[in-house]
């Protein structure tokens, strides 16, 4: 069953099944773009099982929607800009600041108040620590814990291979799919 608080503000917004949307919480309004302010040109789509907290912000697309993944958690004070992907099982923690068109990755792990700057990817099952600024220099590659301003590589996020159960094979999958991804848009 979904659940919208009745003090969220939600508009141009497509919601799944199991999907909560907390107090406070404003999705699908116009994108803070100049380019396109105050239209909204694209909405937001919300998938099964993902979680607004309080206070959670979701600007609507300006070319295609901003799209939150299945069982992702966005927490409270959490903003995600224009036309980002937030793909499936992703947790972005309180605070945290994703600029426009931002691409995350399935099972990624953002930190309290860290920064994408907009056009980052972030690839599957990596971690960014708390108040880390990923900028657009930043090869964030799968499984990998990046931290600090600017943020840099620490190193392999053994966590999210337990958390996930994933084996060796498949991990080493993850890791050949994204280089492959990454060479095929150059």
């Amino acid at each position: 069953m979904t659940d919208v608080h009745k003090t969220a503000i939600v508009s141009n917004c497509e919601i799944g099944s199991g999907v909560f949307i907390g107090a406070g919480c404003l999705v699908g309004e116009p994108a803070e773009n100049r380019d396109t302010w105050p239209e909204t040109l694209f909405g937001v789509e919300i998938q099964d099982g993902a979680i607004l907290a309080k206070l959670v912000t979701v600007d609507a697309g300006t070319i295609q929607k901003t799209v939150i993944g299945k069982r992702t958690m966005l927490m409270a004070h959490s903003h995600i800009g224009h036309d980002a992907i937030i793909g499936d099982d992703v947790t972005i923690a309180c605070g945290a600041k994703i600029g426009g068109f931002v691409e995350i990755g399935k099972g990624a792990n953002i930190g309290l108040n860290a920064v994408i700057h907009p056009r980052v990817k972030i690839a599957p099952f990596a971690m960014i620590g708390a108040g880390a600024v990923v900028t657009k220099t930043a090869d964030v590659k799968p499984f990998g814990i990046w931290a600090g301003n600017p943020a840099k590589f620490l190193k392999f996020n053994q966590r999210a291979v337990e958390k996930f159960g994933l084996t060796p094979e498949q991990v080493t999958k993850i890791q050949e799919d994204w280089l492959n991804l990454q060479k095929e848009k150059i």
